[in-house]
């Protein structure tokens, strides 16, 4: 059934905003698990759009918000467009358009980003507050949350000391990183959602561009990279703070082509899917793994690891 299609759409709309609120009744359910989960809230909207067309796709939203709204009021069904349903309408509309996954990632989340920060300066004007102000003071809440999860862990004094340290260092660089990290946070939840939408397809659609094994970082932006250590380590003011940016946004573009690097190895020695999955998750949560990605892909440009030189004797 192609897009647009006649079908169930209406069906596929209701089932597709009950499974929505499911994604996002986890994150206040079930912890850390449950907040993974609301990632994908996208993802029902993104998948009714691919099977059925724009329509039942913006269906999905408006009766996914209009529950929102009955739950939790005016702010909930706001706080669910902003975050989740505008991103799960216009990255399908884009990947129909025949765009490429990364460049209809890339600006989805630009465009998401852009809107969220809009509303966070609304917001900061309305009340009358400083918007970097508005901004420490949910990062410093945010932290509390941290230190008191880690408080009931018995912690001893020098470990609670370290704590704190590495508490005071991390709220500075998230205040620092702000708008990049929003718009790295943006682009990982497409990600999961474009993943998803490939494992989904069964011949309905299909996702342009190409595969991970194959994905490459355009060479230029290794300057970026570049630049930004040099700003981070030898700039002062303005010129450091957009450095950290910068590298915050790139990094995890290399980490990304890391990760290629990974999947070519993968497909080349036919490993099986459970054990790659197994392998992708370790090398995003275990330490220091995914530094080595990151370096993996960042060097990937001049060793060219997937087609390595053979010499020729």
């Amino acid at each position: 059934m192609s897009p647009g299609s006649p079908g169930p759409a209406a069906l596929f709309q209701l089932l597709g905003a009950i499974a929505t609120l499911g994604l996002l009744w986890a994150s206040g359910v079930l912890g850390p698990i449950g907040m993974v989960l609301a990632m994908l809230a996208p993802f029902p909207a993104a998948y009714v759009q691919m099977r059925q067309g724009l329509a039942a796709g913006m269906g999905v939203v408006l009766l996914a918000s209009a529950m929102m709204w009955l739950i939790d009021g005016s702010g909930g069904a706001l706080l669910y467009f902003v975050q989740f349903g505008f991103a799960s309408l216009l990255l399908p509309r884009l990947l129909l358009k025949g765009q490429s996954w990364d460049r209809a990632i890339a600006a989805t989340a630009l465009v998401a980003t852009l809107i969220s920060l809009s509303l966070l300066f609304v917001y900061a004007q309305d009340a009358g507050t400083p918007v970097e102000q508005v901004v420490t003071g949910y990062i410093q809440g945010e932290l509390v949350k941290v230190n008191e999860f880690y408080q009931q862990a018995d912690l001893t004094p020098a470990q609670s000391e370290e704590l704190k340290a590495l508490t005071a260092g991390t709220a500075d660089y998230l205040l620092a990183a702000y708008p990049s990290l929003i718009l790295v946070a943006n682009a990982t939840l497409l990600l999961l959602v474009v993943i998803l939408l490939a494992r989904f397809s069964q011949g309905y659609y299909r996702i342009p561009g190409s595969p991970l094994y194959l994905w490459k970082v355009p060479e230029l932006l290794i300057w970026g990279v570049i630049l930004g250590g040099f700003g981070v380590f030898f700039a002062v003011g303005l010129p450091q703070r957009l450095s950290v940016n910068l590298l915050t946004l790139l990094l995890p573009v290399y980490f990304l082509q890391g990760m290629a690097v990974v999947a070519h190895f993968f497909r080349r020695r036919e490993t099986a899917p459970f054990l790659r999955v197994l392998g992708y998750l370790l090398l995003v949560i275990v330490n220091p793994l995914p530094a080595i990605v990151t370096g993996i892909g960042i060097f990937d440009m001049w060793l060219d690891f997937r087609n390595p030189k053979v010499k020729k004797t």
